[in-house]
């Protein structure tokens, strides 16, 4: 019976290790911060608000070779997210904002949200490369 125990204890022991590892791994990502937009010659922010099935404002020019970091805010009732390129905020909950840096622009770029049918419903966010 001692046996039986040590090895439950085992296996619980390996779990909680396994539930740290990946809590520390993505769960303390600076990309989920509610964070105050950084500033830089070298970066371009902007706010932009959810609003209903859309980004407000749906588009921000960024001059080529600027990073962009945006702070997306979601009132809304249901989750949201962006993706733009390789770049994606993650699913941004009800009354929750999220900054995150998208990293350089060299051309125009197109992002939306990734949950089911709200591209289709208006929620596209466009980057507009200058210069």
């Amino acid at each position: 019976m001692q046996r039986t125990d040590s090895i439950a204890w085992g296996i619980v022991a390996v779990f909680l290790a396994a539930v740290v590892a990946v809590t520390l791994a993505f769960g303390a990502s600076d990309a989920r911060s509610n964070a105050a937009l950084p500033t830089g010659d070298d970066i371009v922010t902007a706010e932009v608000t959810i609003e209903g099935m859309h980004f407000v404002p749906n588009s921000v020019e960024v001059p080529a070779g600027k990073r962009l970091v945006l702070k997306v805010t979601n009132p809304d009732t249901q989750q949201h997210d962006l993706k733009i390129g390789s770049g994606y905020t993650g699913r941004i909950n009800p009354g929750e904002s999220v900054v995150y840096d998208f990293g350089e622009f060299t051309e125009d770029a197109q992002g939306w949200c990734t949950i089911a049918g709200h591209k289709a419903m208006g929620m596209v966010f466009t980057v507009k490369a200058t210069g």
